[in-house]
């Protein structure tokens, strides 16, 4: 009997560990040899206005995800790193597959976070890898009455699902 778990237990602790090196998709994000540059202005709190940038963004992988309900699909993949006047800026950013069109970004600053689920000012350029802000207007998600407008380019990662 000891034997027979013996044989069963070895293909499931293999499974496991390869299962946990295969990483989290978009759960954590990567340092990247890559520069990133978004600028905040008409902030509602004049210390988050400014420019946060870095020079190794770090970026998930873009996953395309299928939610359970009426949401649509969506490609989605997370960015951190930049700093600037207010602290340190993270994100969530959501576009339609096979489309330029946003479907809604996520801003953190230092832990006050900031979203938008319109398409205005925003555009998903997947040949340049990609995504671009024009004077978008994010607002708290906290319930408190303040906003932040983003301009700047994200960038994200190739070798993205299809569509993506």
């Amino acid at each position: 009997m000891n034997i027979l778990s013996r044989k069963r237990l070895f293909p499931a602790v293999a499974l496991g560990l390869l299962l946990s090196g295969c990483g989290g998709g978009s759960d954590e994000p990567d340092r990247t040899p890559i520069s990133a540059t978004l600028t905040i202005t008409a902030a509602t709190n004049a210390s988050l206005n400014g420019i946060y940038t870095t020079n190794t963004v770090s970026l998930a992988a873009v996953e395309k995800i299928n939610p359970i309900g009426s949401e649509p699909e969506v490609c989605s993949f997370r960015f951190s790193g930049l700093a600037g006047p207010g602290g340190m800026m993270d994100g969530d950013i959501r576009y339609l597959p096979g489309t330029p069109v946003l479907r809604v970004v996520f801003v953190s600053i230092n832990g006050l976070e900031f979203s938008s689920r319109d398409i205005a000012n925003a555009a998903v350029d997947r040949t340049g890898n990609e995504v671009d802000f024009t004077g978008k207007v994010l607002t708290a998600s906290t319930g408190v009455a303040s906003t932040i407008t983003l301009t700047g380019s994200m960038p994200m990662r190739g070798n993205r699902p299809e569509g993506c």
